[in-house]
């Protein structure tokens, strides 16, 4: 353990000074994301940050990071707001939405806590309006000059917002690489757009069946089936028009848990960094900080887990034919039948 720390630290102050890799991860929820994001997180060079865009909401609502701590509380984190403060004059540990990281709206129908208070009407409101005009943006502009010009004033504010804090965390956590599961769809070619060199994204699907039977306990499944087939729809067309292919992974969930050295190794090799099978000892992996995701992130000690398949039993005809009609040719796409 100790010579395992002290590589991790030795390979972290050789490289901090350079500007770090951004690994961003694209998958609707309930599609494997916490998952992926511990395992890379596990790299000696690497940290995971956990869902960055929903950073704001998980502060006001003091919100557990993956420690046990409240994330508002947590030594690791306030380090990284000390250095983000002395960039942005911001501490998001006494004025969460003091730095605006783009829209994380948690829906009425969907899970996780939602902030009232900050959330109210009209927020949800402009953020649906600017959601739809960003949109637009991606999927309208003939070129990548066009499409930045389009693009709103507060959304490039957000990626400046969030780069700082990619740049504070890689800082304060000594990490050349950094991994953000935040999932949010539209800001993943926008990051990517502005800083090409250093961005990579990630699409992670997992079979719309199983992503509906998890949604099920709070949702209608056609409403799972729509949201899931609408996700995948959009990233498929901003990624094909916005990230230059060798940029960017295609990665199935079931892929990455019936055989998790070969995809981390393959994924590693794209990084260009070392696969370390410590990413997949659980008990070798250092304290983890992630803010947000699935509970799941609170119980990783076990390894990689067995597919889950549940849905075979937790959907009867009618829930499949309803996902058949509503999803099922992207689920064909995805080598799924």
């Amino acid at each position: 353990r100790f010579k395992l720390m002290r590589r991790k630290r030795l390979i972290r102050e050789q490289d901090v000074s350079r500007p770090p890799k951004i690994v961003y991860l694209l998958s609707s929820p309930h599609g494997g994301s916490t998952l992926l994001s511990h395992l890379l997180g596990s790299h000696s060079g690497a940290v995971n940050m956990g869902e960055v865009s929903f950073i704001p909401k998980l502060l006001s609502l003091a919100e557990n990071c993956t420690c046990g701590e409240p994330q508002v509380s947590c030594s690791a984190w306030n380090q990284v707001f000390a250095e983000l403060e002395a960039t942005t004059g911001v501490n998001l540990a006494t004025d969460p939405y003091g730095l605006f990281l783009g829209d994380a709206v948690k829906q009425k129908l969907g899970s996780g806590k939602v902030d009232h208070a900050q959330q109210t009407r009209w927020v949800a409101y402009q953020a649906k309006l600017r959601g739809a005009l960003d949109t637009a943006a991606l999927l309208g502009s003939p070129y990548a000059s066009v499409m930045k010009m389009l693009t709103l004033p507060s959304i490039r504010q957000s990626i400046a917002n969030t780069n700082h804090l990619y740049q504070a965390t890689s800082k304060a956590w000594n990490a050349s690489m950094v991994i953000d599961a935040s999932k949010t769809l539209k800001k993943g070619p926008h990051l990517y757009l502005n800083d090409p060199d250093n961005v990579r994204i990630i699409h992670l699907a997992r079979d719309g069946r199983g992503v509906v039977a998890s949604r099920k306990k709070y949702m209608p499944v056609a409403a799972g089936a729509e949201r899931w087939n609408h996700y995948h729809s959009v990233a498929r067309r901003v990624l094909d028009r916005w990230v230059d292919p060798l940029h960017r992974r295609f990665l199935r969930y079931e892929d990455l848990v019936q055989d998790p050295a070969g995809q981390l190794s393959a994924l590693c090799r794209w990084l260009e960094i070392d696969f370390e099978e410590t990413m997949l000892e659980s008990s070798q992996v250092p304290e983890s900080h992630a803010a947000g995701g699935n509970p799941a992130r609170f119980s990783f000690g076990g390894g990689v887990q067995a597919v889950d398949d549940r849905w075979r039993t937790s959907l009867d005809e009618k829930d499949l034919a309803v996902f058949q009609r509503i999803g099922g040719r992207m689920n064909l796409h995805f080598g799924y039948v």
